[in-house]
This record gives structure tokens, C-alpha cells and sequence, in this order.
């Protein structure tokens, strides 16, 4: 049976392509949560709230690893625009790359896959609104590189394993804005 740890990135990225050609934007941060200690690893995943830039955007950002700290998650997959958050962390860049970032981060180091894009307006024969035209550039593999401030907050976050109220972690990000969601395995 294939590793979902394996899978999920191509996933992440078709459905990422997807929401480009038809929204014509970049998904929130978020992270996919496993436990890898289960038959079914894949518990589900958190979407980021929407967050003002700068110390809003790191807290926001470093939130994301407390629902799999209660978890006791053992893999985490962190997802995310760069153009977005680097203009989210009001960096300062002259040009900055546009692509999507999948941190594969476990308890002894991370692997980050780059996936550059290049991206136009698609206003020829579609509804409103435009989508967008989206050509992917060839991916790039980085072990143990630095990563940007919130994503190491929230791998910090995530390492520190809590021992709250699941309910209560839930309910308590979905009331500050951010996206909980569950796999639904059936039983059979």
C-alpha cells in the first residue's frame, strides 16, 4: 500500500493548480496532519485564518501547529504560496518567486519541495471571474533548509506536544477564523 506522506504533495498540488485556473488565487497557508502510528495516517488538516501582515501574519501562521501538538501528530505537511508570505511578512524583495512550498517536516528534520510557477490572466473565453493561466516550473527538493520565521514557530508549536481538550482546540481555532478538516474514513 503506498505511503500517504508519499502521495499527498501531488495531490496538494492538483488541487492547488485547480484553484488558480478557476479562482485565480493561492491557498491560505495550511497543514495536513498524520499519524503515521495509525493505519490510516491521515487525520485531516487546518487552513489558516486570515491575518493582517506582519506579526498577525506570524502568530496566525504559528497557530497552525496547535491542533496537531494536541493530536500528537508525527508528520506534518505545511502548505503555502511564497510570493504570499513573503509579502505577508512584509519582506523586502525586489522580485519575489512565485510558487507553492510543501514542507514535508517530521521530529528529525524536514524535506521542502518547491514547486516555481509562472502565471497570467486567463480572460479569453471564460466566465466571470477570469481564472488564471498557470505553467509549472520543474520542482526543486531542499532537506533541512531555514525556513521562514512562522513556519518555524509553528514546527515549534507542533514539537511541543499539549495536552488540551480536542473539542475545545477545535472549537477555539474555527472561532478565530480558521478551516478544520476531517477525513472521514467509513467503516467497512
Amino acid at each position: 500500500m503506498p505511503d500517504i506522506a508519499e502521495l499527498l504533495p501531488a495531490m496538494l498540488i492538483k488541487a492547488m493548480d485547480a484553484r488558480f485556473r478557476v479562482c485565480g488565487q493561492s491557498p491560505p497557508p495550511e497543514v495536513h496532519i498524520l499519524a503515521e502510528d495509525m493505519d490510516n495516517s491521515y487525520i485531516g488538516s487546518v487552513e489558516c485564518r486570515p491575518f493582517y501582515r506582519g506579526a498577525d501574519a506570524v502568530s496566525a501562521i504559528a497557530t497552525l501547529g496547535l491542533l496537531p501538538s494536541v493530536l500528537k501528530a508525527t508528520r506534518l505537511l505545511v502548505l503555502w504560496e511564497e510570493r504570499d508570505l513573503h509579502i505577508a511578512l512584509e519582506m523586502p524583495q525586489e522580485h519575489p518567486a512565485i510558487g507553492m512550498v510543501i514542507l514535508d517536516a517530521r521530529f528529525d528534520g524536514h524535506t521542502l519541495h518547491w514547486h516555481p510557477i509562472s502565471a497570467s490572466a486567463d480572460t479569453a473565453n471564460r466566465p466571470e471571474p477570469p481564472g488564471v493561466l498557470v505553467e509549472w516550473g520543474t520542482p526543486a527538493r531542499y532537506e533541512n533548509v531555514a525556513l521562514p520565521e512562522p513556519i518555524e514557530a509553528l514546527l515549534q508549536v507542533w514539537r511541543e506536544f499539549r495536552e488540551d481538550d480536542i473539542r475545545q482546540t477545535v472549537t477555539g481555532l474555527e472561532q478565530a477564523g480558521y478551516g478544520v478538516h476531517w477525513i472521514n474514513y467509513e467503516k467497512g
